[in-house]
């Protein structure tokens, strides 16, 4: 057994499928320019995610503009309607919590979502801990996002391993010394676990 003692997850992209973005199905669904969805999700929902800003707040301007009728609260029951767990990898996940490693969601999220995918996808019951953007008041592209989570973890770089989809991410985690490996996808992430976690 290695030394690995607790293993980073990526939500969107490997906990979650990522097929498309959220901005695209709006778009097409609604009939809504994508020149105007994509300003709010480069600015606005950045600060969201950084924990300066409140969604609901920042939505309201927009959804006029992008012919919603209906309250923010629907908006958002309607986008987080799209986010579903990946049932292969937590089956991965769950074989590796069995085996004593401790298991965490390390991911850009404003804090409605966040709390979406705690609750009502009960992923608290499937992982140890979550950590978060907007909580970090840091993102995955920003080594203060990594250094905060050893801190709290109380471990060395060398006992923490970190799956991401962007291949930004996981050269920053690198740079700090966490071993990060770019993934997609349920097989690709179970094959290397099998290579580089789970060795007997």
């Amino acid at each position: 057994m290695n030394n690995i003692k607790a293993i980073l997850l990526d939500a969107d992209g490997l906990i979650f499928k990522k097929e498309r973005y959220f901005s695209e199905i709006f778009a097409e669904e609604y009939g809504v320019s994508k020149d105007l969805i994509l300003p709010f999700f480069k600015n606005n929902f950045r600060k969201c995610q950084q924990g300066n800003a409140d969604l609901k707040e920042e939505l309201k301007p927009f959804l006029q503009q992008w012919n919603w009728e209906e309250t923010v609260e629907s908006f958002l029951e309607y986008w987080f309607s799209f986010c579903a767990a990946d049932e292969d990898v937590l089956k991965v996940v769950r074989g590796l919590r069995e085996k004593g490693y401790k298991c965490y969601l390390a991911t850009d999220q404003e804090k409605y979502r966040g709390e979406y995918i705690k609750k009502n996808l009960k992923l608290e019951n499937e992982l140890d801990g979550f950590f978060y953007s907007f909580e970090l008041e840091s993102s995955k592209s920003e080594k203060e996002f990594y250094e905060k989570i050893l801190k709290e973890l109380k471990l060395s770089s060398e006992e923490v391993i970190f799956f991401d989809d962007e291949q930004e991410n996981v050269e920053i985690a690198n740079e700090l010394g966490i071993k990060s490996v770019l993934v997609s996808g349920a097989g690709d992430f179970e094959k290397i676990i099998r290579e580089s976690v789970c060795q007997e």
